[in-house]
């Protein structure tokens, strides 16, 4: 099954209930998924904190990440280079719809990163999909990048209004 086609049949799955859980939270990528805050570090780790995705719903979101990333890869969309972004970016759309309020709503928590999924595709599609070439402090360009040049996931409205535009 192609990659678009894999995001639109998950956007079919997202409007039926329940949606799916994995059987483990997800990690990988410099993003662990988990339910409950991490115990901190030492101070003198050598490594960076990964991002985190804490939330009630991280089942359902680690179902959701599992399902993109075997999407991305099986076209070969990914590889060491562009994984830190592509994971990256699906980690920020989540906490920004944590951020938001949705902290308990996988419906749309999972909507969120899934819009943000569809955006990378197109990104890809249309070659403008980038990656800083050295993850300094595990940063991306997305941690750059303002909501006003943002074209995933920004606000919930703005997430209906795309599911909406593309018949989902």
């Amino acid at each position: 099954m192609s990659t678009i086609s894999t995001l639109r049949d998950t956007a079919t799955i997202l409007n039926a209930q329940p949606i799916p859980c994995a059987k483990n939270t997800w990690g990988g990528a410099d993003v662990i998924i988990c339910k409950l805050p991490p115990k901190p570090r030492r101070e003198n780790s050598f490594r960076n904190e990964p991002r985190y995705v804490i939330t009630p719903c991280a089942g359902e979101l680690s179902w959701l990440v599992e399902r993109l990333r075997d999407a991305f890869y099986a076209e070969n969309r990914l590889d060491g280079y562009s994984k830190i972004e592509f994971f990256g970016r699906l980690a920020n759309a989540a906490s920004r719809c944590i951020a938001q309020g949705y902290t308990e709503n996988a419906a749309a928590l999972c909507r969120a990163v899934l819009h943000e999924a569809f955006s990378i595709y197109e990104e890809m599609e249309n070659g403008s999909f980038g990656a800083l070439g050295i993850a300094v402090g595990l940063e991306i360009l997305d941690d750059q990048t303002s909501d006003d040049q943002r074209t995933g996931f920004v606000s919930m409205d703005r997430t209906l209004q795309f599911f909406k535009s593309i018949g989902l």
